[in-house]
């Protein structure tokens, strides 16, 4: 998820981009940008039993920080202008297609109106990349 002439809020997209070009079987990238919710039909559809939502998040750390996200979490570090809240996205998957859902959530540095990322932010795209790739 993100948006990429807001800066750091198109970490997410950075991190999918890295690893498009492994996608396969058992990888599949939806770019969401800024409307995540209109990917649940097509991520279901692809019947995985696990999905990863990245995106930028108030972690309260330094910027290109990361972390797994615990559920009562998502909804207040990840400031978005989704119409759907996260929880309730990660739900609808589960309920629909069965898949368990985990959410990464990215420091940003800044979220203005911009194009590209802070050095920090490009750096921890490249570690979550290279950590997905590891752990498939």
């Amino acid at each position: 998820m993100g948006n990429e002439l807001r800066g750091d809020d198109a970490v997410a997209l950075e991190v999918a981009k890295r690893l498009k070009m492994r996608e396969g079987a058992a990888l599949k990238i939806f770019e969401a940008h800024t409307v995540p919710e209109a990917f649940v039909g097509p991520v279901c559809s692809a019947a995985p039993s696990h999905v990863l939502i990245i995106d930028a998040a108030e972690l309260g750390g330094k910027p290109g920080d990361w972390r797994v996200l615990e559920k009562d979490e998502i909804d207040d570090a990840l400031v978005s202008t989704h119409h759907m809240p996260a929880t309730a996205m990660a739900g609808e998957i589960e309920r629909r297609c069965g898949a368990k859902v985990t959410f990464i959530g990215i420091q940003p540095k800044s979220r203005e109106v911009a194009v590209g990322l802070c050095s920090q932010c490009g750096k921890a795209a490249n570690e979550i990349a290279e950590s997905i790739l590891k752990a498939r």
